[in-house]
């Protein structure tokens, strides 16, 4: 590449140490390939002994040996950040002076008496070690580490001037040649560093290194920066600043886009379709929701993971590109957000759940407590909150951000409103997924086509598709057309949203599996049932120990509308109740709602699980409301599979030949 470089060869074994040394003549210096630091390297070589006696050296370090010209000169080290010169030191490697007194290594422990010099990197010089280095050095001068040297007598104690091995350094950043400039900074170019050290010597830096005779030998990927932030002699020069503004260009953001979701109902599905949106569009997602944390595809712990310390799970990945956060009700409460901002904030809903706990008692506060996510949203990102809900619509009035509306009615006042002044909103309207950005519409895609919402038969689902799609649609890099595609491609399944909404048959009747788990949603769930053929409609179902006894009870009354026959189990924590106290407040419920519904107590959730399973009628619609879902999806899985054996004969195979 037109770089000058001392003439050399790659070896491996010692009867190539005399070929090299022939076609390349005395002087020589041989090191290991791959090293640092200065190991194995010696310089200055002139006999074929000391060569060899240099290859074994050199192959401690590395199988691969150069031999190459010993260029004569000084030592210089020249720092390349971000495609510039950035400094150059003159280096100088470990000596001592005579004082006609002291032995060698008297005055090399005098020397090490500079309270500059540490061990390894620990300080801005490092002590100087007799090594083999040093003992080779000393015995070509007839010296040894006792020998006394004259007065004022310069004795060099190493052949290379790495700081690391005891050297010194003198700053000549201003003195570089301009064509020297160019040079080093097209050498860090052609190897491709954003941080190259240059090693080079030449007899000095202040002419052009192709004209003096030296030469460059050696292009380091990890240079020390001693050397220019604290040199022996000379300027300072401040290296530690350019790296910082290379990784951290100024006006660029330096961190990850942060989404926040939370609300009473629908927030797992929303994180979840947002993530999958964001995946479509390369992006590495790092997400928690109630089932667990995931860095993309990969379940990273498993459980309720709404919390701060999981948020920070996540935020602290290294690999991920962007955070998508389920935010609930119970980590706000005991600890707060877990970050100190969010781009976007989303607020589904408040209704009625976990009131009565930690001084929640009434829908306002609840309110109070969700709307910590679009306050904390940055100046300029988005709160993306639900128009049909008021006590979500309100927040408005207390953010400084911007703001996002989504409503399942196209004439919603409020939406109307807030597009007339330029405004973003996402709307169901004429059976489409339609964005409003002002005064222009941009319709996504029919809700027909999407299969989260069940032909639109499942409204609630249609709701966390418009929140979903605002969401992403105001994240730069995500197009209308990416949306579609991702709405297109998320189907409801026990692999994409486990315990939402997840329809299996089995053999001759359906199982629904669904986290509805408070009044609102199992009002949301029944709306969608009513929609379904089914005429036989069973639920298994239980009630949350920690929740209010009416809220217990108008759980069941919310289950006895939707089904005709029913079977209570309980969860397996009972969180502060007594045992078949959940379950005699839930039949109060089913009771006073419809006295006859045939009902049945089976208290253990897997005997409950399989009691509904194996007294299944055809095309009966078995509803389970499960505690554990992982553990509802496998039984209903494993009873599938043994029920619908696959079995392949002959005659089915294609394109057989007999």
């Amino acid at each position: 590449m037109g770089v000058p470089v001392p003439k050399g060869f790659k070896i491996y074994t010692e009867d190539e140490v005399e070929e090299s040394v022939e076609a390349i003549g005395f002087p020589v210096a041989v090191k290991p390939l791959d090293s640092n630091h200065g190991k194995g390297i010696s310089a200055n070589i002139n006999t074929l002994e000391d060569a060899v006696k240099a290859f074994h050296s050199a192959r401690k370090y590395s199988r691969a040996i150069i031999i190459e010209k010993s260029l004569t000169g000084n030592d210089f080290r020249a720092l390349v950040i971000n495609n510039k010169l950035i400094a150059v030191a003159e280096r100088t490697p470990a000596f001592v002076k005579g004082d006609g007194k002291s032995t060698i290594k008297e005055l090399i422990e005098n020397v090490n008496e500079d309270p500059r010099r540490g061990y390894g990197h620990e300080k801005i010089l490092t002590q100087i070690i007799i090594d083999g280095m040093t003992i080779r050095l000393l015995e070509l001068k007839g010296y040894s580490p006792e020998t006394v040297l004259k007065k004022d007598e310069i004795c060099s104690l190493k052949s290379t001037a790495n700081i690391s091995t005891g050297g010194t350094a003198i700053d000549r950043t201003d003195e570089v040649h301009p064509d020297n400039i160019f040079l080093f900074e097209r050498i860090a170019k052609i190897i491709g560093l954003d941080i190259a050290g240059i090693d080079v010597v030449a007899p000095d830096i202040t002419t052009p290194i192709t004209e003096n005779g030296g030469g460059i030998v050696e292009i380091n990927a990890a240079p020390g920066f001693r050397m220019h932030l604290a040199p022996s002699e000379g300027i300072a020069r401040n290296v530690a600043e350019p790296v910082v503004n290379m990784l951290f260009p100024a006006g660029e953001k330096f961190r990850i886009p942060i989404i926040a979701v939370t609300g009473t109902n629908g927030k797992t599905t929303t994180t979840r379709l947002i993530s999958h949106i964001l995946k479509n569009v390369g992006k590495t997602v790092g997400s928690t929701t109630t089932e667990g944390v995931y860095i993309g595809n990969r379940l990273i712990k498993s459980g309720d993971n709404t919390g701060p310390v999981s948020a920070q799970m996540v935020l602290r990945d290294p690999t991920i590109d962007i955070a998508v956060l389920e935010t609930a009700r119970g980590g706000l409460l005991r600890a707060g957000l877990g970050f100190d901002g969010c781009d976007i904030g989303i607020v589904m809903n408040v209704t009625a759940d976990h009131l009565g706990l930690k001084d929640i008692d009434s829908l306002e506060d609840m309110a109070r407590v969700k709307a910590i996510v679009p306050e904390n949203v940055f100046k300029s990102g988005y709160a993306v909150l639900n128009a049909d809900d008021k006590l979500v619509l309100s927040m408005q009035e207390n953010l400084n951000c911007n703001v996002a509306l989504f409503s399942m009615d196209e004439n919603n006042a409020a939406v109307k409103a807030h597009t007339n002044k330029g405004g973003i909103a996402c709307v169901y309207e004429n059976h489409f997924i339609t964005l409003f950005k002002g005064h222009w519409k941009l319709r996504v895609e029919k809700v027909m086509n999407i299969p989260l919402t069940y032909q639109g038969r499942a409204a609630f689902m249609i709701q966390n598709v418009l929140a979903a799609t605002l969401a992403s649609y105001i994240l730069h890099g995500v197009s209308i057309e990416d949306i579609k595609f991702s709405l297109g491609s998320f189907v409801p399944s026990v692999t994409q949203t486990p315990g939402r909404l997840n329809l299996i048959d089995v053999g001759n009747f359906t199982v629904l599996i669904d986290f509805a788990h408070n009044p609102a949603g199992m009002e949301a769930l029944s709306k969608f049932v009513e929609k379904l053929p089914n005429k036989i409609k069973t639920g298994v179902i239980g009630g949350t120990g920690d929740r209010r006894d009416e809220d217990i009870k108008n759980l069941g009354k919310a289950a006895a509308k939707m089904l005709t026959s029913i079977i209570i189990r309980e969860d397996q924590s009972l969180r502060g109740r007594k045992e078949g106290e959940v379950h005699k407040l839930m039949l109060e419920g089913i009771k006073s709602e419809k006295p006859d519904v045939p009902i049945k107590v089976i208290t253990d959730e897997v005997e409950a699980l399989n009691f509904g399973l194996k007294n299944a009628k055809k095309n009966e619609l078995l509803i389970i409301l499960p505690d554990n879902i992982p553990r509802a999806i496998k039984i209903v899985n494993e009873f599938r599979d043994k029920l619908n054996k696959i079995k392949i004969e002959q005659s089915d195979i294609p394109n057989i030949n007999e």
